[in-house]
């Protein structure tokens, strides 16, 4: 018990020193004058002022491909899985379509027929130029007879030149049937990751119906979802939204620095691609998409994480900096700051320059090491602050003061029993 009560009366001692070290604090940090005003202050200071702007969004693939064939038929020979590498040209599935093989077959035979044709016609040409040339030197040929010889000879010819152009339409109609055919192959159109896998074996791949649909008499399933997608992650980028006010002040080529809601303590760098011009309006704000490459790709950023993008615009060093609660406008549009002088604030006109979300460049009126005033704070102010502070410092000593408990158990309040 004894000890119970040593290590009660420490605790009491070490937080009456602690709480004596921060009024100290305060009072030597904020200069106050005979009226019962408070200042809060800062000194100017040299630093790297950075400006930037910000966005939310996600990461985009650049460049993915849709894997969907434009014939019908029941896919088998699935090769694939989710997730798995691919290189382009390898084969994916095959679609089983025996129509394909028909049509293949028919539309050859049509070529053959129509060749033929071509071949029955140019011997017919050839019949009726020599007949042409028999009537001609005939003497006992009369006018007639020429004028009809060459008549055939001209239709002969006509007749030709159009069994041309349908045995060379046959033939383009049975290279586009063996293209379709060729097609039950299904290969990646480009290297890359399955990210879409919505096909199995058996599965009924058809332009027609729009809609997935499943039977349960039937092991296959018809979906006209795209069966198979392909992207390329080496191509992510970020796509953030950006404020029309800040949208003009973005341009390409400016550095980024991004980090992402999924990932703690994590930042990667990049540059801004390209500024959309066309904007979006949701719930009254317009917004613009930016697009920006990474210097260099983590495995763990994936496809769609959100983001945050920091955009710098301006990046000044060595320059005269104060917060920018010190920064005050007149009447006239000048800028002024109140500087303390002998513990009383001075009001001077400053030049302003760059400016981010917490400080201002001052490019006149100032030099480094001045004091400047960044809140005034009246009687009733600094009361307030006191009050909410001693109710803070007694919600955290309650146990230690009688009537309480310290969390954990540990020193209860009153007067120890005996």
């Amino acid at each position: 018990m004894k000890k119970l009560l040593s290590n009660r009366k420490f605790l009491i001692v070490a937080i009456s020193m602690l709480l004596i070290a921060i009024v100290t604090t305060v009072l030597i940090l904020n200069k106050k004058d005979g009226s019962g005003v408070t200042y809060k202050t800062a000194q100017v200071a040299k630093e790297t002022l950075i400006v930037s702007v910000s966005g939310t969004g996600n990461v985009v693939v650049d460049k993915s491909e849709n894997v969907n064939p434009s014939i019908s038929g029941q896919v088998y020979d699935l090769s694939v899985n989710y997730g798995d590498q691919v290189k382009k040209g390898q084969t994916l599935f095959k679609i089983k379509n025996d129509e394909l093989d028909i049509s293949v077959n028919q539309a050859y035979a049509s070529y053959l027929q129509a060749k033929q044709t071509v071949n029955s016609n140019e011997y017919k040409v050839t019949q009726a130029k020599n007949n042409q040339t028999t009537i001609e030197e005939n003497e006992n040929s009369t006018d007639e007879q020429k004028a009809d010889a060459a008549q055939n000879v001209v239709e002969a010819e006509a007749a030709l030149e159009l069994s041309k152009i349908q045995s060379t339409n046959a033939y383009s109609s049975y290279k586009l049937k063996k293209v379709d055919a060729d097609l039950r192959t299904v290969t990646a159109p480009i290297d890359g990751t399955i990210t879409t896998l919505s096909i199995k074996n058996g599965d009924q791949l058809g332009s027609s119906g729009n809609s997935s649909s499943s039977n349960s008499s039937s092991s296959s399933s018809t979906t006209s979802s795209v069966p198979i997608v392909i992207a390329d992650l080496n191509t992510l980028k970020a796509e953030v939204s950006i404020n029309e006010v800040d949208a003009t002040l973005v341009k390409a080529d400016q550095k980024a620095s991004l980090t992402f809601d999924a990932i703690d303590d994590f930042t990667l760098t990049g540059k801004v691609e390209r500024m959309n011009t066309i904007g979006t309006e949701n719930s009254g704000v317009v917004t613009y998409p930016a697009t920006i490459t990474f210097d260099s790709l983590d495995e763990r950023v994936k496809p769609q994480m959100s983001l945050t993008a920091a955009i710098t615009l301006e990046v000044k060093q060595d320059v005269l900096t104060i917060a920018n609660a010190a920064v005050k406008t007149a009447t006239d549009g000048s800028s002024y700051v109140l500087v303390m002088e002998n513990d009383s604030p001075v009001q001077k006109t400053v030049e302003i320059g760059s400016s981010n979300d917490t400080s201002t460049e001052i490019t006149n009126g100032l030099n480094e090491g001045d004091t400047v005033v960044t809140q005034t704070l009246t009687n009733s102010d600094s009361n307030a602050e006191s009050k909410s502070s001693s109710s803070s410092n007694n919600l955290n000593l309650r146990g230690l003061t009688g009537g309480g408990t310290i969390p954990g158990g540990g020193i209860q309040g009153g007067p120890p029993s005996n």
